[in-house]
């Protein structure tokens, strides 16, 4: 590798280091499943995969938010993060993250996000997961 290989990863792996240093929060991500339905009793249990557990963080994407009308209503769209660390876990389009824990934020425990639009790039320094928050 040249020097400039060199530079670039290690910048990577320092701004990796610096990103997760951040990261005060706790998450799960889980991937949604093919609904079972019991023939007896016609119940339907929602199956789920594991993906990730672990530290996390919540943020808005950035400062500008949007105000679409939507007939005589106004309403205020606010696009938000979640960042995990980078290769951390195989994140898809689809997945459900539910914050578990948080050190400086009580009112976003509990809180869950569908992942939607991730594309993971070479020097990310944590996996930037777009969200939308499930309500």
């Amino acid at each position: 590798m040249g020097d400039d290989d060199m530079s670039a990863e290690s910048a990577t792996l320092d701004g990796r280091r610096e990103a997760e240093s951040l990261m005060l929060d706790t998450c799960t991500i889980t991937r949604p499943g093919t609904p079972v339905t019991d023939p007896d009793t016609g119940d339907v249990t929602n199956t789920t995969t594991p993906v990730y557990s672990g530290k996390c963080k919540v943020q808005s994407k950035d400062s500008a938010t949007a105000s679409p009308e939507a007939g005589e209503a106004t309403f205020t769209v606010v696009s938000r993060q979640v960042h995990i660390p980078a290769n951390a876990a195989d994140v898809q389009d689809g997945d459900v993250v539910t914050i578990t824990a948080s050190l400086l934020n009580a009112f976003t425990v509990g809180k869950q996000y569908r992942v939607s639009g991730f594309t993971p790039d070479t020097f990310d320094t944590a996996a930037r997961l777009p969200v939308k928050e499930l309500l």
